[in-house]
């Protein structure tokens, strides 16, 4: 009797323990959740609050080769195929200059040589042009992926602090 009553005892426990554990996975994936659609929804309003109120060209503009900005760009470029990444520069992509892929790696990279200084204002626009291009690629959708801001310019305080606090997912590709 006293085997039985331990028996019933540990399945109670284990019960309740399954529930805890059902409970705790739950409450996760519904933050997990809620969290993705927080994120879609900043990246709506950056998005709609600070997009250019000028009319962007729908075909991507062909760089003059011998201005600066394609000479850094080609710069940048040159560096991330020596690192083994394969570059398209053929995206029709608002915000992206090139696309590099190595393995199951994916690098959305945009390349900034304007005389002006980087803000904040600029990376989360150009993160929030990273997350529509995901989102309308599919393809791409469960790679891992890096934002790399590649530019030559001047970083707001305020803009670096960004860059600290978002590290897993932007960089900054100062090559001189």
């Amino acid at each position: 009797m006293a085997n039985l009553l331990t028996l019933l005892v540990i399945v109670a426990a284990g019960y309740w323990i399954m529930l805890i554990i059902s409970r705790k996975k739950r409450e996760l994936s519904e933050k997990e959740l809620y969290q993705k659609e927080q994120f879609l929804k900043d990246t709506q309003s950056i998005l709609k609050t600070e997009s250019p109120s000028y009319n962007k060209p729908s075909a991507p503009i062909q760089p003059n080769i011998s201005s600066p900005d394609s000479l850094y760009c080609t710069t940048v470029e040159q560096s991330f195929q020596k690192q083994g990444f394969t570059i398209t520069d053929s995206v029709i992509a608002d915000g992206i200059d090139f696309i590099g892929l190595k393995d199951k790696e994916l690098l959305l990279i945009r390349c900034e040589n304007r005389l002006k200084e980087i803000t904040i204002s600029d990376l989360k626009t150009f993160i929030a042009d990273c997350a529509v291009y995901i989102d309308k690629n599919p393809i791409f959708e469960g790679r891992p992926s890096m934002r790399i801001y590649a530019t030559k310019r001047p970083i707001t305080e305020e803009a670096q602090e960004y860059i600290r606090n978002n590290s897993s997912s932007l960089r900054i590709f100062e090559e001189d």
